[in-house]
């Protein structure tokens, strides 16, 4: 299969909208799915959400945000350029049901992760309420595409440079007082989640949550994406990636996402070899605060 990059779109600084063709994908991926994308032959693959699709042309769209060498190399493809392999649909879809007044609350480049189910949801026939948030108002990427989504929506920044100014959590607080919510769905950090469980469990409102955990083979085989929910360790790349907010240990989860930002050190540099090396011949790495000797 030629999966080919057909269209491209600069949203920020190191992030990008590609629209990839993959007819045998299109056709089969529902909300909350994702797809693993390899550039190139060599290249590690990235986990994807995919945010949108025209299945009539068969096309899927992925953001990418461009914070390691592998997603740096697919952001810089140009149109019309094959990529090595798209492999998916992947997860488990988030089941989607009439239910009423549900809430999709994102933060960052979460937006792009809720955009599917709120699509969705109010095709379904609820009354969708988006809740968006940012640091500032440069950073409300898919602004435009949220307010297409949701039958009403609020933006919440940090700074204050767009509507509202505080947390999007506030916001939550303030809607659920306004209205008769039937369900909550977020995607974010895991603070910013956590907190939304603690709002929804206390009036017992359904809650998923999209988590964004480390996935290296993307099919169960690896355990990178463990996490405890329920009581007991599940794989978010097969079970997942949207789980009960209300049974997610988010004090296991934050261990977890936190100890894969350590990779973050270490830059670019180039692997070498121990001068103390055995015949073993260890590869080593030196953080970059860390002086060479």
């Amino acid at each position: 299969m030629d999966y080919k990059i057909v269209s491209k779109q600069n949203f920020a600084d190191r992030f990008k909208r590609l629209d990839i063709r993959c007819p045998d994908i299109a056709g089969k991926v529902r909300p909350g799915q994702f797809v693993k994308v390899c550039p190139a032959a060599g290249e590690a693959s990235i986990p994807l959400i995919v945010f949108e699709i025209d299945p009539l042309r068969g096309i899927i769209a992925v953001i990418v945000q461009e914070a390691d060498p592998a997603a740096q190399k697919l952001g810089a493809m140009p149109i019309n350029q094959s990529i090595c392999s798209v492999l998916g649909p992947l997860g488990t879809p988030i089941r989607i049901e009439k239910k009423g007044v549900v809430v999709c609350i994102a933060t960052g480049i979460g937006i792009a992760r809720i955009l599917p189910v709120a699509r969705a949801l109010k095709q379904a026939g609820n009354k969708v309420i988006g809740i968006i948030g940012a640091r500032t108002r440069r950073e409300l990427l898919l602004e435009a595409q949220m307010r297409i989504a949701s039958n009403k929506i609020f933006v919440a920044t940090d700074d204050g440079s767009r509507e509202y100014r505080g947390l999007a959590t506030d916001l939550l607080k303030r809607v659920m007082g306004e209205e008769k919510v039937r369900g909550v769905y977020a995607v974010g950090s895991v603070d910013m989640m956590e907190t939304v469980c603690g709002l929804t469990e206390a009036l017992n409102v359904e809650t998923q949550v999209i988590l964004d955990v480390p996935m290296v083979d993307c099919m169960g085989l690896c355990g990178s994406c463990r996490v405890k929910v329920g009581g007991r360790t599940v794989l978010a790349c097969v079970e997942g990636p949207a789980f009960n907010g209300h049974d997610v240990d988010f004090a296991e989860l934050r261990i977890r996402v936190n100890a894969f930002k350590e990779k973050d050190r270490w830059g670019n540099l180039k692997s070498s070899f121990n001068p103390r090396e055995n015949d073993l011949r260890i590869l080593t790495k030196f953080p970059l605060d860390i002086q060479r000797s």
